[in-house]
């Protein structure tokens, strides 16, 4: 698996690319987009939480129904340390790094 710096910049790259996308009208382009950043980051409670958010946003408008309720779920269990606990069921390497915790404030 690419370095996490590696893979931030590729999510980063695909949510600009599916920020895009749905600017353009391109709502299943967009879900492709953000789904592959999503599995870039699972490993990255922040940015995990990035991407649900994303993908809630888009899913909602495009009625993707399974996978709304699982971002508004993941979402609204973020204050509980929900991405957190995923990472560390994932055996996560990166989830302590700065850029990973979720009291960290993006660059």
């Amino acid at each position: 698996m690419p370095d996490i710096d590696q893979r931030v910049r590729e999510a980063e790259a695909l949510w600009q690319q599916g920020d895009a996308l749905l600017a353009a009208g391109d709502g299943r382009g967009a879900y492709a987009a953000y789904t592959q950043a999503h599995d870039q980051v699972t490993d990255c409670p922040r940015l995990h939480e990035t991407a649900h958010r994303k993908l809630r946003q888009v899913s909602r408008a495009h009625g993707h129904r399974g996978e709304v309720f699982t971002d508004i779920v993941l979402v609204w269990l973020a204050p509980l340390r929900i991405f957190e606990l995923i990472a560390l069921a994932m055996r996560s390497r990166v989830a302590a790094e700065a850029l990973c915790r979720r009291s960290a404030t993006p660059s």
